[in-house]
């Protein structure tokens, strides 16, 4: 049961990924049931993803998923949150990652990653150019912290795009587009319109 709950959660299992997970959840204590699963066909084991080191098991369904094309869909979470990646210790991955904190934001474009938001917006790296056509759709993440139900920001500060200035950036323009944007001498920043 505790394996069929980790498939349901993770697709795909690996030392590292359960290394977050309660006592009873770890790699330790399900590598052996992962064993017998796997000869009883319930589970496979091999090399699913390059990058992450050892041995790794997926589910006969997960696996028939990974074979299908992903979404191409617009999506992001939380670096703390159990799906995401962020400080894992596999540098291969996790070097492009922010830290795992709950102010650090992952933004994903189907498998690959756009941007990253940090320290609640104050430094926001992007993966894609400025003038890129999905850009407003990847600052969703930004109108999210800003408007969501529970504990909204009253407003972000944002000092670093790619690691210049925010008021120096071109991304800054495209930005205000989307958001009403104060610019002072240090910082640029997105309030919450009431």
């Amino acid at each position: 049961d505790r394996v069929h709950l980790l498939f349901q959660r993770y697709g795909v299992l690996f030392r590292e990924l359960l290394q977050r997970e309660l006592p009873t959840l770890q790699w330790r204590q399900v590598f052996r049931t992962l064993r017998l699963m796997e000869l009883s066909g319930e589970a496979l084991g091999g090399y699913f993803f390059q990058d992450i080191p050892g041995l790794q098991f997926t589910s006969p369904q997960a696996f028939r998923q990974l074979q299908r094309k992903l979404p191409e869909d617009v999506f992001w979470l939380n670096a703390a949150d159990p799906a995401s990646l962020s400080g894992l210790g596999i540098k291969a991955i996790t070097s492009r990652l922010p830290r795992r904190l709950p102010g650090n934001y992952l933004v994903m474009h189907g498998n690959r990653l756009v941007m990253t938001v940090q320290r609640l917006g104050r430094e926001l790296e992007f993966q894609v150019p400025a003038d890129d056509p999905e850009l407003p759709r990847y600052l969703g993440v930004l109108r999210h912290l800003l408007y969501r139900e529970s504990n909204p920001v009253k407003r972000l500060e944002l000092e670093l795009i790619n690691g210049d200035s925010a008021l120096a950036s071109p991304y800054l323009d495209i930005i205000a587009h989307s958001f009403d944007v104060i610019r002072d001498h240090r910082k640029a920043y997105l309030q919450r319109q009431l």
